[in-house]
């Protein structure tokens, strides 16, 4: 199975993901500003008697962290930190390249950036098509999306969802999570701070 193929077709109603290529899990949880007193490697018990209280509350910013491949991942369980502000995916991508993968049960966005420049942002929030945001380098994955049968000139998403496709694009780069990962091994865990 690919890197994010278990997410296919899932319902799965908030995921709020963000990659670092090259990056361990605590150097992500670093960069996107984990308090350094909350983090910890915790089993599933564990996260949920540290956690369970707010594990559910958009504030409280509870994430787990590992490794997949070259990439580090975060997930936020009931956040949206990665996309409330560029500013995270910017210093996430120092030195290197990160992904956000974020949907919510209406829109999903995908924003790309390396070295800390954001290059490239798709949302689906602009619907019916396919929506440059922002971004230094907006036609960076063209050819990638004509592969998956989007239009990127017509701002077509073609034959898949918003969804399907920010999920073709981001494992193209070889980003992925294993399923398993955040159902039963233990995780690096943390609160972000307030930024």
């Amino acid at each position: 199975m690919t890197g994010l193929g278990w997410m296919f077709g899932k319902d799965l109603p908030l995921v709020s993901l963000t990659f670092a290529r090259g990056l361990t899990a605590l150097q992500l949880l670093e960069r996107m500003g984990a308090d350094a007193a909350s983090v910890a490697v915790r089993d599933q018990d564990e996260f949920h008697d540290e956690f369970g209280s707010r594990l559910f509350e958009m504030d409280a910013y509870v994430v787990s962290a590992g490794r997949w491949g070259d990439w580090a991942w975060a997930w936020e369980h009931a956040s949206c930190r990665c996309v409330e502000d560029t500013r995270l995916i910017s210093d996430v991508s120092k030195g290197t390249a990160a992904v956000v993968l974020h949907f919510s049960e209406g829109p999903a966005t995908f924003w790309y950036a390396e070295d800390g420049q954001l290059l490239t942002a798709f949302s689906s929030e602009a619907s019916p098509g396919l929506e440059d945001l922002i971004g230094g380098a907006p036609s960076r994955f063209d050819s990638e999306l004509r592969n998956h049968g989007a239009d990127p000139e017509a701002r077509e998403y073609g034959p898949l969802s918003p969804r399907a496709l920010f999920l073709r694009l981001a494992e193209g780069l070889g980003v992925g999570l294993a399923h398993d990962d955040l159902d039963t091994a233990p995780l690096l865990s943390a609160q972000l701070t307030a930024r």
